[in-house]
């Protein structure tokens, strides 16, 4: 016996059938069985469990869903592509910016070597920053403004 339209991801989907089944009976358990042990009812505990386990059965139901989506070729393609607008060469500029820098929120010192660190660009008007090198070998500008 096969099923041909549950499409791809069948672990998914089986995962989420079983523990909505599951959960199902948990709950209907703990709602009209009467469960008492010792004088306590564990009605409530089953009640509750039945429910969460029906909510983690939606994990399931997302992967089963998005492992469906078919996406042409084409479409991909089109979607991964460079863009060419000034905001998008703003953003990847900020991008790689924020990726040289050390956890210390600075540009590590082979990047200042090789004049892609922050203090290697140029002032206001255009004119380059002037750079001194502080005690410990690090370059800093000369006026912190």
């Amino acid at each position: 016996m096969t099923f041909r339209g549950l499409g791809r991801c069948k672990f998914a989907l089986w995962f989420a059938v079983a523990l909505d089944v599951i959960g199902l009976v948990a709950l209907l358990v703990g709602i009209f069985a009467n469960l008492q042990r010792a004088g306590r009812d564990y009605g409530d505990m089953l009640i509750y469990t039945g429910a969460i386990v029906v909510f983690v059965s939606l994990i399931g139901w997302v992967f089963w869903y998005t492992g469906n989506i078919e996406i042409s070729w084409e479409e991909l393609a089109s979607d991964y592509q460079p863009k060419a607008g000034r905001l998008h060469r703003i953003v990847r500029t900020l991008s790689r910016s924020i990726s040289m820098r050390n956890k210390d929120g600075r540009s590590s010192k082979l990047d200042l070597a090789l004049g892609i660190g922050e203090l290697s660009g140029k002032g206001e008007g255009g004119q380059p920053k002037e750079v001194q090198t502080n005690r410990e070998g690090t370059q800093v500008p000369s006026s912190m403004e």
